[in-house]
């Protein structure tokens, strides 16, 4: 038992240190009172009332990688956008939504890039969420 126990550990230990995130980066500050986010090892969320600017999660990849991306915004009012970036501003993905924007994409992540998942507000109330998990090594 003890060495499932530890193997399992090894496993959850792999896959954090293959991507870091950090963040939620105010490009211009906040201004909604309202904001309310979280971050976690595989997840970034936000809810909102009247989010307007950027902000960005930041994902650190030490290891080449194949990720899928759930990405999910609900909005009530004004517009999400959302996409994510590489250093040089390439795009893997994008949505724009003044309702609701749902998608799936797997994603190449380069070993020692940096990749911002970036979320553009104008007037915006709801809320969204972005989830990862690593496909292959």
């Amino acid at each position: 038992m003890k060495s499932i126990v530890f193997l399992l550990l090894c496993v959850i230990s792999l896959n954090a240190q293959t991507i870091k995130s950090s963040g939620t980066h105010f490009v211009d500050g906040i201004k909604d009172k309202s904001w309310a986010n979280a971050n976690g090892e595989n997840f970034t969320n936000a809810k909102f009332k009247s989010y307007t600017g950027s902000c960005y999660a930041l994902l650190e990849v030490d290891e080449t990688v194949e990720v899928s991306f759930h990405a999910f915004s609900e909005i009530k009012a004004g517009r999400l956008e959302f996409k994510l970036i590489d250093e040089k501003e390439n795009q893997y993905f994008y949505c724009s939504a003044t309702k609701e924007c749902e998608l799936l994409k797997d994603v190449i992540l380069e070993k020692g890039k940096k990749y911002k998942l970036l979320f553009t507000g104008a007037n915006a109330n709801g809320n969204y969420e972005v989830t990862w998990k690593i496909r292959k090594k």
